[in-house]
């Protein structure tokens, strides 16, 4: 045990340990240089420009697609005709496509309106897809088909549009709807009831009543949850219930469902059914109340529990086994010469101390916080409030951990605030001249259990090269680039052993949840790591190649927000469903308790979950579908809480009416989950069969349905998640990275995974005049989104692609010198810098750089996390193959396809060439 106190440093002049740059991060001196170095300037020169794998300049000054699709003076490759407007032959047509004809981008699905006011259009992926041209109108909802003739769209579809919901005069019993009842009622009913769509997201909104209409539809069964999802702007709150009163939670004797607006009364209020076991009991004294006409309580729109889906319960002593869990943060920071020298260790400790001064963090007085530091030893800290400076122990010994103090490694920050602010200072000083570049994080982690596993608490890990020695140390001989692309890839997607899922288990027990920053310069083995983040419900963050000049304003902004969010602590969930159905898998980050009680220790606002559900054999489903989520966990204010998610879908024989209530996106989210656990099960080359053969299965359920619009769109999502660096077979992806990104996946909210299969483009030259200004909410209208095709794109044009992780915007080699001088400063093509051209937008005063500087404003706003990094492309630079493989109507490097091809190959048939 080493014992070293802290003595005061001397600190250059602007204080820290340097002048300090924006969000607090010391200059950038002594830090070596950020890889690769500037690009070469491209070719100079002002036609069209030509294919960079080869080809000649398109035609007309279109560009043509670096991968090979067909510019648009030619037909497409094989002597096939434009592809249909209407895939599956539908009557009416989308608007007018593109050169080529390629497909308008997805539509925003109807959702209906809920008690919270006009649902958003969830479904579209990209906000501000507009009404302009390229765009379709939005399918019949899956309640209120008349919606869709209405044709209102709004301006911002992620957002929701606010409305007065007036109390309806007539509610009848949803659960005993007889037969015979006015179906459109019912559906209105269950509308006005349920949980809204940025909490729960069904497949279907119109569930199958049997078998064979399950077998016919071929679509997968699912429900999407987001439990403590942010609100949208002008929803309304989640309502707070306390039946302090009454005594007791009102719950089903038999299967514990909650009460919701789904059960059904009789006995004038005396005795209630249960809407998912069917059991009747009686209802408890001080909870009894009469019924109307229709057999509802009288009192049900005075009660949040009775007329809305989303409710949060004050939990009362009996949901506690002991006091309430404070909010505890443990940053266990590697400190190894890779930290130090690429900034990754002056990062974190600025946006550390920035969190605390600003007060974000949650919990007030009861926050603690502590922090270990390792490279190939532990370095505890003694951040007792009473010290006038830190106190260093080091242990050594990796065989023999051990704690080198039994109190003060975790303290109250509004105690020990300035003993923390003197260690994040000193830090980065301490290690500068460090020569170890291996690292323990494996027995860091061990230690970081041992000083906190009697409390709980988020465990925040930062790394920047593989764990070498200690405990769970891995081998960087693992990495083995000639097996990507080929069927033994998934050999280096899986785990080498069970040893960090095993600790995420142990540390999960001790209600200990794991968040990991991981920014290394070489392989890391990923694999095998990220089970401690998966099995403790945390998440993965990586960002390799990291450097403060490019890299740290990411880093810096999602750790901020990982320390700020909405939070809960200690938490547990369980998810019930219906007589007849039942819960067939599990997807998310999560730990597995018995057979159905899900863990998760540190719950948050970002955290998605999903369940694939399916029928019970042998046994006829309820007329209406519930499923009823219940989370249980600890608020930052010390307060048991219960969020209550109930989402009912009445079931039908009906098929068109199963296919018109699809959801695209919360299938698509549904469809990358199992393609994922597939590939990761068999091989990528397995999942990508699964994926395909699903589509096969869509294309014939479409000719037997052509005016479904969602199964128009569900083939074109498939074929992004084809030709995305998910699922393609390319050796151009290494095996951390691919591990990060199905890892992503498996926790991104519905619109986010759709948005990464589905990008949005759209034209930045051609701004018009009502976008780029804030309207009377500050919201900021988009431009029009665009066809995702070179087709859709010119030489002299600037262009904005974003996928929900990064913004790419791409410069034609004829654009105009004054748009450039404008936008970037930069008098020619020749002469400007794209690294330099970043940041130089809405910096210089000029209306049209304002204009779209506030776009860009805008995109960040409807995509909070992660935190988007804008790269500007020019023609002919490296990263221009990145942007071109996301237009996925064209041949790409994942697939070498277009749309059209695709939907041939997969067997569609126009319907003139349709069997009568």
């Amino acid at each position: 045990l080493g014992l070293q106190q802290f003595f005061p440093c001397v600190l250059p002049p602007g204080g820290g340990s340097g002048g300090m740059q924006p969000f607090g991060y010391p200059a950038q001196t002594g830090y070596g240089a950020p890889p690769g170095g500037a690009m070469q300037p491209p070719p100079a020169g002002g036609q069209p420009m030509s294919n960079p794998f080869g080809a000649g300049p398109a035609a007309g000054g279109v560009r043509s697609s670096p991968f090979g699709a067909p510019g648009a003076g030619g037909p497409p490759a094989g002597g096939m005709g434009a592809p249909p407007t209407a895939p599956f032959g539908a009557g009416a047509a989308p608007p007018p496509p593109g050169p080529g004809g390629s497909m308008a981008p997805p539509p925003v699905p109807n959702m209906g309106v809920d008690a919270y006011g006009a649902p958003p259009a969830m479904g579209a992926p990209y906000p501000g897809a507009g009404s302009g041209p390229g765009s379709v109108e939005p399918p019949p909802g899956p309640f209120n088909p008349a919606n869709a003739a209405a044709g209102a769209r709004p301006a911002a579809p992620n957002f929701y549009s606010t409305g007065e919901v007036t109390t309806p005069s007539h509610v009848p019993g949803l659960a005993s709807a007889a037969p015979g009842q006015d179906t459109t009622t019912t559906l209105k009913d269950i509308e006005l009831c349920n949980s809204p769509p940025h909490f729960v997201r069904s497949t279907v909104g119109r569930l199958p009543n049997s078998l064979s209409s399950k077998q016919k539809c071929n679509i997968p069964l699912g429900v999407v949850l987001q439990p403590l999802a942010p609100l949208p702007p002008q929803a309304e709150e989640v309502p707070a219930v306390n039946f302090a009163s009454v005594g007791t939670i009102i719950r089903c004797k038999t299967c514990r469902t909650y009460i919701n607006p789904f059960v059904k009364w009789e006995a004038n209020g005396r005795r209630w059914t249960c809407n998912l076991c069917g059991m009747s009991q009686m209802t408890t004294d001080q909870y009894v109340q009469a019924l109307d006409e229709t057999g509802r309580r009288v009192d049900r729109f005075q009660k949040p529990e009775l007329c809305k889906g989303a409710v949060e319960y004050i939990a009362p002593g009996e949901y506690m086994v002991r006091p309430p869990q404070p909010p505890v943060f443990m940053f266990v920071i590697d400190v190894s010469y890779t930290a130090v020298v690429t900034g990754m260790l002056d990062t974190v400790v600025a946006s550390i101390k920035e969190s605390i001064q600003s007060g974000q963090i949650p919990g007030g007085q009861r926050a603690q916080l502590g922090i270990i530091t390792f490279d190939t030893s532990l370095h505890f800290y003694n951040l007792n409030s009473n010290l006038s400076q830190p106190q260093m122990m080091v242990v050594s010994d990796l065989e023999d951990l051990f704690l080198p103090l039994p109190d003060d490694i975790l303290v109250p920050i509004s105690e020990s605030e300035s003993v923390i602010m003197t260690l994040l200072d000193s830090l980065p000083n301490i290690f500068r001249e460090t020569t170890i570049n291996e690292s323990c994080m494996g027995s860091a982690v061990k230690g970081a259990f041992m000083a906190m596993k009697h409390i709980g608490g988020k465990l925040m890990v930062f790394g920047a090269c593989i764990p070498s020695i200690g405990d769970l140390a891995l081998k960087s001989t693992r990495d083995n680039p000639r097996l990507l692309g080929t069927d033994r890839e998934v050999e280096l997607l899986r785990a080498v052993n069970d040893g960090y899922k095993d600790l995420g288990a142990e540390l999960t027990r001790a209600q200990i949840s794991v968040e990991m920053f991981l920014a290394p310069q070489q392989y890391i083995d990923l694999a095998s790591i990220s089970p401690l983040a998966k099995y403790t419900g945390g998440d993965v963050r990586y960002y390799p190649n990291f450097h403060i000049h490019h890299s740290g304003a990411k880093l810096h902004s999602e750790l901020k927000h990982v320390l700020t969010r909405y939070m809960g602590w200690e938490a547990v969930m369980r998810i019930r469903v219906s007589r007849g159905w039942k819960i067939t898998k599990f997807y998310g980050h999560l730990f597995i308790r018995g057979q159905d009680l899900l863990v998760v220790p540190n719950c948050h606002s970002d955290q998605t979950f999903a369940i694939a559900i399916d029928m019970e054999d042998n046994v006829t489903p309820d007329p209406i579908l519930c499923v009823q989520s219940a989370l249980l966990y600890t608020n930052s204010e010390g307060e048991r809480r219960i969020r209550v998610n109930t989402w009912a879908g009445l079931t039908t024989q009906s098929f068109n009416d199963i296919i018109n209530s699809v959801d695209v996106q919360a299938t698509t989210t549904m469809l990358s989950h199992i393609a994922l656990e597939e590939s990761l099960k068999t091989t990528l080359t397995q999942g990508r069969n699964r994926l395909q053969q699903q589509c096969q299965q869509i294309v014939s359920v479409g000719h037997s349905a052509p005016n479904a619009e969602a199964l128009q769109f569900l083939p074109l999502y498939i074929m992004g998640m084809l030709k995305s660096a998910a699922f393609r077979g390319t050796n151009d992806i290494g095996a951390d990275l691919r591990t990060y990104i199905w890892t992503r996946l498996a926790t991104l909210s519905v619109s986010q995974l759709a948005a990464y299969y589905y990008p949005r483009m759209m034209a930045l030259h051609t701004i018009p005049e009502n976008c780029g200004i804030s309207d009377e909410h500050g919201s900021i209208t988009l431009p029009d989104m665009l066809n995702l095709t070179s087709e859709s794109m010119t030489q002299d044009g600037v262009y904005l692609l974003e996928d929900g992780d990064t913004m790419l915007i791409w410069i034609g080699r004829a654009v105009d010198s004054g748009l450039l001088q404008s936008l970037f400063g930069a008098p020619s093509f020749e002469q400007m810098e794209s690294q330099a051209a970043e940041a130089v937008i809405g910096t210089r005063g000029d209306p049209f750089s304002e204009k779209v500087s506030a776009i860009l404003r805008q995109v960040r706003a409807e995509r909070p996390v992660p935190y988007m990094q804008l790269k500007i492309v020019k023609c002919g630079e490296p990263l221009e193959p990145r942007f071109f493989a996301s237009l996925i109507e064209d041949r790409t490097v994942g697939l070498q396809s277009t749309y059209t091809e695709f939907l041939q190959r997969m067997g569609y048939r126009p319907q003139s060439q349709q069997n009568p």
